[in-house]
């Protein structure tokens, strides 16, 4: 189980909205490696699921007051690349908080 905790400073109904733009993000930014993404918001948690470069990934996203928590079950053949996808998330999770901001 992948999972990345990062601060914020928007609240959870901004973090929710935010939460949401970042998957969007990572799914446009990425295009050719990421596709058929499905996201669902129950209470302070984005349920996803996608296909990246032919596997299937889900997770959720759950937002609270100045925390947001990732979690994902990658599949065995990404988990070799685990500290990168990470380091992925971590990046544009917090360029795209920063522009949550604005």
């Amino acid at each position: 189980m992948m999972k990345v905790e990062l601060n914020h400073d928007l609240g959870t109904e901004k973090g929710i909205t935010c939460a949401e733009k970042i998957l969007a993000g990572l799914a446009e930014e990425h295009k050719g490696e990421f596709s058929d993404l499905k996201q669902e918001i129950s209470g302070n948690t984005v349920k996803f699921s996608l296909k990246a470069k032919g596997m299937n990934l889900s997770g959720k996203i759950s937002v609270f007051e100045d925390t947001v928590v990732i979690e994902s079950k990658l599949p065995f053949a990404a988990r070799m690349f685990q500290g990168m996808i990470e380091k992925m998330i971590k990046d544009n999770a917090d360029r795209m908080m920063k522009k949550c901001r604005e």
